[in-house]
């Protein structure tokens, strides 16, 4: 609830702001925001006031076909990586083995794209109401390894058990997007819109896993060596409630 209220304090100011500042300019032109041929940058409004996804895309641009209709897309792009280094040291029957090196590494990227058709419903005024709907595609995939050694007590004695270990994982989706809107207008170049969106999306994966243990000071320890693969498919919705976002027209 604070959230929303910081928020829709943040929606008020910017719209007092953009209204005085239009009400300082030229008033000789008579353009119509949602006119055909005209552009707009669209994004969202998270908490503390910062920039977030809107209808899962990190930004958005529309293109209005008529003032009864726009075309609009948007584009998320994501992905991180990392690696880590670590020792494992270890005691059996107070008798320190040393100290081996571990290390590890991941790697994962995602990305998706959706392009909806907006239908204005009331085009004139400052105050409009839409529907869109559209397809969506996403794809992602995730890598991992390690190297990682654990200190096994046979009898008396220690032996450090070394794990390698590998997987890899994909992921395609491809569906739709329905939303249903309203867009307030503080000028000609600025607006506020709060969405309510649904989406639905066909999703299948593919994974595969990799694991091979190994003791080379342990005489009579039996290397192993593993491998797990399979794929998942099926059908995912989603609600992105409602959210609230900028459009910035030119």
């Amino acid at each position: 609830m604070y959230t929303h209220r910081k928020r829709l304090i943040f929606l008020i100011v910017i719209s007092t702001i953009a209204y005085f500042y239009s009400q300082a300019q030229d008033g000789s032109s008579e353009r119509t925001p949602l006119e055909q041929g005209a552009w707009a940058l669209q994004f969202g409004i998270g908490a503390n006031f910062t920039l977030t996804s809107f209808q899962g895309t990190t930004i958005a641009l529309k293109y209005q076909l008529s003032d009864k209709s726009a075309i609009r897309g948007g584009i998320t792009i994501s992905g991180s990586t990392s690696n880590g280094n670590n020792t494992a040291s270890g005691f059996v029957a107070d008798t320190s083995y040393g100290a081996v090196p571990e290390n590890s590494s991941a790697d994962a990227s995602n990305v998706s794209f959706v392009l909806q058709y907006l239908w204005y419903m009331n085009p004139s005024g400052p105050v409009h109401f839409y529907l869109g709907l559209g397809p969506s595609v996403s794809y992602s995939y995730a890598n991992s390894s390690s190297d990682n050694s654990t200190l096994t007590a046979v009898k008396t004695h220690g032996y450090w058990v070394r794990t390698v270990s590998t997987s890899n994982s994909r992921q395609w989706g491809i569906g739709g997007t329905g939303v249903a809107g309203v867009e307030w207008f503080a000028n000609q170049w600025l607006s506020i819109r709060a969405e309510y969106s649904e989406g639905i999306q066909y999703q299948w994966r593919s994974a595969a896993s990799s694991s091979d243990l190994s003791s080379p000071l342990y005489l009579t320890y039996v290397p192993t060596h593993s491998d797990v693969s399979g794929t998942t498919k099926g059908w995912s919705l989603t609600s992105g409630g409602v959210s609230f976002g900028l459009s910035i027209y030119w």
